[in-house]
């Protein structure tokens, strides 16, 4: 643990991430109403508008409500890191299985490379901005599931391919043709040669996968992109989006308006994306090295 700087930070920003998706909302100075603020007198007599710069009252200041911006951020955090694992368990959970099938299967090979590169040729987020603006997404009463399901399914490829490039490079290992001269079945090969190299690797990959999910839920909430909102009637002919959450990218909502007048508002939601980012990149590269190093071997 002491040599492999890596594993140690991301052991400790990723169990702080979790306790406070766990126990952060009852922390004594977490409000967790999130009670908006109207007017508020200043030290020199002056009345004052929200968003309030940060301060001893607000330490990452308030938003145009006057909701806290720490508390807010800390209350959000269950939903965010809820999202990145649906995701992620998602896209690994179809993707293992198509991408061993592809293996040993020529049909199954082709079809995982043409869908690996469809899907591939175009950045993922234009295609998550393309697919789901679409009306029927966009106004569906299960659009946080539904886009969920898209991002996963969007990079079903690149990790089937990841799952499949790693079982045929272990299939030329010089043991594997030793267990299969002695006649080993399929079910024994899988679970005493196969898994033991391909755990470590999905082990590393998901925990990769949480920081780019990461990443990618920032960047759609720049452009106003979220996975959860509520649909309004204004009036008969009117329907109105809100977002009422509390994820982090719903900060960046007003980002080129904030950035120049209110900064501290893009600011704080930067600092725990970017805190989440590293946590994970760094426990993941941190295990790679650990196994590499103790060749742990998983039955």
């Amino acid at each position: 643990m002491k040599k492999n700087r890596s594993l140690l930070i991301g052991i400790i920003l990723v169990t702080f991430i979790v306790l406070i998706a766990i126990a952060g909302p009852y922390f004594p100075f977490v409000d967790q109403q999130l009670k908006t603020e109207g007017l508020r007198k200043m030290n020199d007599g002056t009345l004052k508008v929200p968003a309030y710069a940060p301060s001893h009252s607000n330490i990452l200041g308030t938003d145009k409500e006057g909701r806290d911006i720490l508390s807010r951020l800390i209350i959000g955090t269950k939903e965010v890191l809820i999202s990145i694992l649906g995701i992620t368990l998602i896209r690994f959970l179809i993707a293992v299985p198509f991408g061993l099938i592809s293996s040993v299967n020529k049909a199954a090979s082709r079809l995982l490379d043409f869908y690996n590169k469809m899907f591939s040729f175009v950045p993922i987020i234009f295609m998550v901005v393309l697919i789901v603006n679409l009306p029927y997404i966009m106004y569906s009463q299960h659009r946080t599931i539904i886009v969920i399901l898209i991002i996963a399914l969007l990079e079903v490829g690149r990790v089937g391919q990841f799952v499949q490039t790693t079982v045929l490079t272990v299939s030329k290992k010089p043991f594997i043709e030793a267990a299969l001269s002695t006649g080993t079945n399929a079910k024994k090969m899988f679970s005493r040669h196969y898994f033991p190299f391909l755990l470590p690797e999905l082990i590393v990959n998901i925990l990769l996968d949480f920081g780019r999910n990461m990443f990618l839920l920032g960047q759609l909430g720049i452009i106003n992109i979220f996975l959860a909102h509520r649909i309004e009637s204004v009036d008969e002919l009117q329907l109105e989006i809100i977002n009422d959450s509390n994820a982090w990218p719903l900060l960046f909502k007003d980002v080129t308006f904030d950035v120049f007048t209110k900064p501290w508002i893009p600011f704080a939601a930067c600092v725990f994306i970017t805190f989440a980012i590293i946590g994970f990149n760094q426990l993941g590269k941190g295990l790679k090295v650990h196994f590499e190093r103790n060749s742990i071997r998983y039955f």
